[in-house]
């Protein structure tokens, strides 16, 4: 492996650790727990308080993944200089971990606002993709000859990855309105499964009826690539990643409302939430351009001649 990959997979490690100890900030009602920045209660090491060295942490990893993202662009503009694929995006990952950074200012100082840690969540998961994408593809050829094979599969997992981001948003929508324990029981909501959708309640029974959606759909995915994409290990090892983790990820978050928003439920539920992203993002990533290199490994090169960086 690289040394561009090995940085590429710690930061996308990283970044993972990073969202879920910014859920476990919010969970703990932590995040205010320095409520300056880039200071913390207007010092560079906060007092012994629990709240404020919990954000305090939240913000060192932060910035240590900020550094590592600026190392892993300058590693592309020297080892993979001649690979567009590889260097704008990894130029575009320091420009979205700036954005994020300012977001996680702004949420700061707007006191948590719903719409701000919406907006800070939804950059998060930008980041992660990209720097997913970038793990992946620096794990095939610079330059592949032909068309390749069918993209069928590519296009299928790529719905499934839209609409894992797109469950994100609502998940996140919920929080922002304090919407969680709308409901006080899991699955049914106020003993249905189909309750009036009204200006209090459609937050909650939107997400819920898109998870079922969603997760019907990242499931049957695992199901297609187990009958159809048993030749390629890692597309066929994210497919099921992702549809074994999020069975979890639901039932956790039906811990969270039965257990009246444990903290460990809701850093649980996101964390995991954020996993099956990041494999649906490497599906798509993996799919393409394992259909892309087909023909190569037909004429009897193998994917192992090609898929260093």
């Amino acid at each position: 492996m690289s040394r561009y990959r090995k940085l590429a997979a710690i930061d996308v490690a990283l970044t993972l650790g990073l969202v879920t100890v910014g859920v476990f900030v919010r969970a703990t009602n932590s995040g205010l727990g320095c409520p300056d920045w880039p200071f913390c209660l207007g010092q560079v090491i906060p007092p012994l308080q629990f709240s404020a060295w919990i954000e305090w942490i939240h913000r060192d990893i932060a910035a240590v993944l900020g550094l590592l993202i600026v190392l892993q662009a300058a590693l592309a503009l020297v080892d993979h200089r001649d690979r567009p694929s590889i260097v704008w995006p990894s130029v575009g990952a320091v420009l979205l971990v700036g954005f994020q950074a300012w977001l996680g200012r702004q949420t700061v100082l707007l006191g948590n606002s719903g719409p701000s840690v919406t907006a800070h969540l939804a950059a998060a998961m930008a980041l992660l993709g990209l720097l997913v994408y970038l793990l992946v593809r620096s794990g095939y050829p610079a330059r592949i000859a032909g068309r390749g094979g069918s993209q069928r599969f590519t296009l299928l997992a790529a719905f499934g990855a839209v609409a894992t981001f797109v469950l994100l948003l609502f998940g996140s929508n919920v929080t922002a309105h304090d919407a969680a324990l709308i409901f006080p029981d899991w699955p049914l909501m106020g003993g249905t499964f189909f309750p009036p959708l009204t200006a209090v309640t459609s937050d909650q029974v939107l997400h819920r009826w898109v998870a079922v959606v969603v997760g019907l759909i990242v499931v049957g995915i695992a199901a297609v690539a187990w009958r159809t994409q048993r030749y390629d290990r890692p597309t066929l090892q994210l497919a099921l990643i992702a549809g074994a983790l999020y069975p979890i990820q639901a039932i956790v978050g039906g811990a969270q409302v039965l257990t009246q928003k444990a903290p460990w439920t809701q850093t649980l539920h996101v964390g995991l939430a954020a996993a099956v992203w990041a494999a649906m993002v490497g599906l798509t990533v993996a799919s393409y351009y394992a259909a892309r290199i087909r023909p190569i490994v037909g004429a009897g090169e193998g994917v192992g001649a090609g898929a260093s960086s």
